[in-house]
């Protein structure tokens, strides 16, 4: 039984800008939402921790990403494989996209989503866990991600002069 997890946030800020400080600076937008430095740089690894029903849960996980890819003039995407960085029996392997499109030119929104897809682990057990609280979980966890993807992007166009931030169509 394979699951899905969508979440998103919005940046108040053009999409072309956010497209081209997300593909100039995707490994430092991601590593500043997982809040821990990495010598590589297309792989992140650290502990992500959520606090679910008044309990903190953390655990080690390894985020690689794909290449950064336009898809139409309004969107582009990077692809993110988020895994455990031990006990990978126990724990899924999620296949995602973080997705950057254009909402509203003017006033400048950009919607920042990702969308992911795992299989429990461990078959109908595994299951049954994900349907009792481990989706809970992993919402959680993607949710604070996401949020902090965009968070990084608020504060790169934040330090961009505003003269400079103006979308100009081509």
């Amino acid at each position: 039984m394979s699951c899905e997890l969508y979440v998103y946030a919005f940046v108040e800020a053009p999409f072309d800008l956010c497209i081209r400080l997300l593909a100039e600076n995707a490994s430092q937008v991601l590593q500043h939402a997982t809040d821990e430095s990495a010598e590589q740089a297309r792989v992140l690894s650290r502990p992500l921790e959520v606090e679910v029903g008044g309990f903190s849960v953390s655990h080690d996980v390894v985020i690689e990403i794909g290449e950064f890819e336009p898809r139409q003039l309004t969107s582009a995407v990077v692809p993110l494989r988020w895994q455990a960085e031990t006990g990978r029996l126990l724990f899924p392997t999620m296949e995602a996209e973080l997705e950057v499109s254009a909402l509203v030119f003017d006033p400048p929104l950009t919607q920042v989503a990702l969308c992911g897809r795992y299989e429990p682990p461990m078959g109908v057990i595994g299951a049954g866990a994900d349907r009792l609280a481990l989706h809970k979980l992993a919402q959680a966890t993607v949710h604070r991600f996401l949020h902090e993807v965009a968070d990084q992007l608020r504060r790169l166009v934040e330090a961009i002069p505003e003269d400079e931030r103006l979308w100009s169509p081509p």
